[in-house]
């Protein structure tokens, strides 16, 4: 069996206790309430320095022997919110952004992976998705000079998933009603800009996530990455929480896309 060694799965068979949930990660963004966002790629009315980083080797969770550094890939995240959306800023380093290709499933492909929880009262230590836990992976395409966005829910670990079904998982679907999205090319890679209404994460048996300066969520992301689309290749994966070591790494030992334990905080404040 092959072995991955990390500091919260050795103290757990350290104590002799199972590996199977743990409580969210220290890894917390804070997310300031939003005034005049404009989605447009220029992020002068954001506050860049509240974000979570992604730009270590430690954070990649598969794929690891495709990665040249952070100019192959890193991110930094922010957020901001108000009652009705979650607001995102992604600043992306990639030598080859946005790799895209039609019919290829999106977690083969250059992408976003956001993990979202719409219940602030659910417990952390849960090793098993609930109904109000979000996979929501998002890609972009150029097409014709303008860039067309892709959403892709992932709602197949659920046991209940209370009629939200997963949709999307092939591309070329925008699945939210009044999502905007903005791409901004930089020197060395991409700025990345969303507006997620939240009444998306909802229907008749999922109740609205309603943001509140105090509330805190679990929330985490990982990023995708490829240098070309070929049949087969699978992406590159770095995620904001890992904390690993060692060169043999799977998505199965450190199960994040299962086990929402692992991942860490979103804070709403004023």
């Amino acid at each position: 069996m092959k072995k991955l060694v990390f500091p919260l799965l050795s103290a757990a068979l350290a104590m002799g206790i199972g590996t199977s949930a743990f409580a969210y990660s220290e890894k917390s963004l804070d997310a300031p309430k939003a005034a005049d966002v404009v989605i447009d790629g220029d992020l002068g009315e954001w506050d860049t320095s509240k974000c979570l980083k992604i730009n270590s080797e430690n954070q990649i969770i598969d794929q690891i022997e495709h990665w040249d550094g952070e100019a192959d890939c890193a991110m930094e995240l922010s957020a901001m919110w108000d009652e009705e959306n979650l607001y995102l800023a992604m600043k992306i380093s990639d030598d080859t952004p946005l790799v895209y290709r039609e019919g290829f499933p999106l977690d083969e492909l250059d992408a976003i992976i956001l993990f979202l929880s719409t219940n602030p009262e659910a417990d952390p230590e849960r090793a098993e998705y609930e109904a109000t836990d979000w996979r929501i992976v998002q890609s972009a395409d150029m097409y014709k000079d303008e860039y067309e966005f892709f959403n892709y829910v992932d709602r197949d670990m659920i046991a209940d998933n209370k009629g939200w079904e997963t949709q999307g998982e092939y591309g070329d679907e925008l699945l939210f009603d009044d999502y905007e999205g903005a791409i901004a090319e930089t020197e060395g890679g991409i700025i990345w800009e969303s507006k997620i209404p939240l009444h998306n994460l909802s229907n008749d048996a999922i109740a609205q996530l309603v943001p509140e300066a105090g509330m805190t969520v679990g929330f985490d992301f990982s990023i995708l990455d490829v240098d070309l689309p070929c049949p087969g290749i699978h992406s590159l994966r770095m995620q904001s929480s890992a904390n690993l070591d060692g060169k043999d790494r799977t998505l199965e030992m450190y199960e994040v896309d299962a086990n929402p334990s692992l991942w860490g905080t979103l804070t709403f404040v004023e």
